[in-house]
């Protein structure tokens, strides 16, 4: 079992976010990444990465949650369902920004703790010699 690439990442957290099945648990997921996606991974590599996590709790809560639509014509539905989508996908990146904002805060009060000053952590990355 390799590392999880990006595109792997991404592939997971759309098909957790598509789930059409009624029960969703990690077991699940680990058969379905094999099975639909080929990739050959595990739960606790799953639960490495916070997208995948999130993307999870999210799809639970949502089939969970007892459905409030009435039937509707197809192109409607058709809508709803990425509406659904997109606002799934804008409470991930909600999340996401989150922990980033408090992961940046944490890091600046460390940064001034140490000395390091803006312009110190403003410099460029310097090329690889090779």
């Amino acid at each position: 079992m390799a590392r999880l690439s990006e595109k792997d990442v991404k592939r997971i957290e759309a098909m957790i976010r598509d789930w059409r099945g009624s029960k969703l648990t990690w077991e699940l997921v680990v058969i379905a990444c094999e099975n639909e996606l080929g990739i050959k991974t595990t739960r606790k590599t799953l639960l490495t990465r916070d997208n995948i996590t999130t993307a999870m709790r999210l799809r639970k809560a949502e089939l969970k949650a007892p459905s409030q639509a009435t039937r509707q014509f197809t192109d409607i539905d058709r809508a709803n369902d990425r509406i659904a989508r997109l606002t799934q996908r804008v409470a991930e990146l909600e999340k996401a920004q989150e922990t980033l904002v408090d992961q940046f805060a944490r890091w600046a009060y460390n940064a001034d703790a140490h000395g390091l000053n803006e312009a110190i952590l403003n410099q460029p990355i310097p090329k690889p010699h090779r």
